[in-house]
């Protein structure tokens, strides 16, 4: 009887591996209609790879991907159709919305252009638009009585100038008194030095395809040390390349900061094994007066709440993230940097963050360490 199901098994399989476009074809419309989705995407997956490919089986497999929640590789399949047939309209929607929900919104505007009018308007797709306001603040406890704790505040705006057009701007403020005798003598009152930075911060984002954007921007910084004041001028470029579960983006930044000329290359790759935002890997390694290397691990707990946590290895006074809207530019030279944060759908539409930062950092001219503790808090509102 064994001997007799593993028979059966074999030329089953057999039967399997010697199936026809025609019965894949019909297989994996039963598939379908009975809605068996991980079946169906797997089996699709297994055909294709074998070099059983036609257009209806990938939109089926990616349609299969797409309702277990696998954007990316709903995003794979549907792509490889679009580009076989640009004038596939279901494609084109299945693209536009994996996109979307993979947070590429830079992609998923790049093919809304392409929607038909109708489905623009069903999706409420406007070419110009408000599209996010955010706000964030920030108190840093630092160990040391020399640093008084400081306070961060910045809010943001992004605006859709176009389907393949968006800018980011934003404007924060940065308080802090430091008591620091070793700064040079041309700094009145060095025991009470009151910083109050102003900062404004511009940033594009062009779509030059589906799969490549173009970034450029700068960030100006007044920074007062009492009786000085340094005018901060930092010029960006990037360029970002978007596939299905992997993104790579290269930075360059010029400047200066403090009246130093300071300039930073970095490059950054994110992963989404999982085909969606549930679970991401941020890598990014930056060069500029010093080497770091910075890691962002995120996971969905649920379907509306993110745990993340980041580390940056490497010892820097002056460093540049998020594409420059953050610029740390201390005395004090940062040895490590670590955090955790929690993001929230409160609303389908609010985001709120809550984030907390250890630093340990060498105090000015001394071989003393100290740390910093911060508490950050954000909200986000997407239009």
């Amino acid at each position: 009887m064994i001997l007799g199901i593993l028979v059966m098994l074999f030329f089953a399989g057999r039967a399997q591996e010697n199936e026809d476009p025609a019965a894949v074809d019909l297989h994996s419309l039963n598939l379908y209609n009975a809605a068996q989705w991980k079946t169906l995407m797997n089996y699709g997956k297994e055909k294709i790879a074998s070099g059983i490919d036609f257009p209806l089986l990938r939109m089926r497999t990616g349609y299969a991907a797409f309702m277990l929640g696998n954007f990316g590789q709903s995003l794979l399949q549907y792509k490889k159709v679009l580009d076989a047939d640009p004038d596939n309209s279901i494609a084109l929607y299945y693209v536009y919305l994996d996109n979307l929900y993979l947070n590429n919104i830079t992609a998923a505007r790049y093919y809304a252009a392409k929607l038909p009018a109708e489905t623009k308007t069903s999706e409420k797709i406007a070419k110009i638009k408000l599209s996010a306001i955010d706000a964030e603040f920030s108190y840093k406890i630092p160990s040391d009585t020399f640093r008084k704790n400081a306070q961060y505040y910045r809010m943001g705006f992004n605006i859709q100038l176009g389907y393949r057009l968006e800018l980011q701007q934003s404007a924060a403020f940065y308080n802090q008194l430091v008591n620091e005798p070793g700064l040079s003598p041309i700094i009145n009152n060095r025991q009470r030095v009151d910083i109050r930075e102003k900062q404004y911060y511009g940033k594009l984002i062009f779509a030059a395809s589906g799969k490549v954007s173009v970034i450029g921007g700068f960030h100006y910084i007044y920074t007062p040390f009492n009786n000085l004041i340094y005018n901060n001028t930092i010029v960006f470029t990037g360029i970002k390349y978007a596939s299905p579960f992997v993104h790579v983006k290269l930075m360059a930044d010029f400047g200066k900061i403090t009246d130093t000329t300071y300039n930073q290359y970095d490059a950054t790759v994110s992963l989404f094994p999982l085909g969606d935002t549930k679970l991401y890997s941020i890598t990014r390694a930056a060069y500029g007066n010093d080497f770091t290397i910075s890691q962002v691990l995120g996971y969905g707990i649920t379907k509306n709440i993110w745990l993340e946590g980041n580390v940056t290895i490497g010892k820097f006074n002056n460093l540049l993230e998020n594409d420059a809207l953050y610029v740390f530019n201390d005395i004090d030279q940062k040895q490590l940097k670590a955090g955790a944060s929690l993001y929230a759908t409160v609303w389908k539409k609010l985001l709120v963050s809550v984030n907390y930062t250890f630093e340990k950092k060498l105090k000015y001219q001394t071989t003393n360490t100290f740390y910093q503790n911060s508490i950050n808090g954000g909200l986000s509102w997407k239009f």
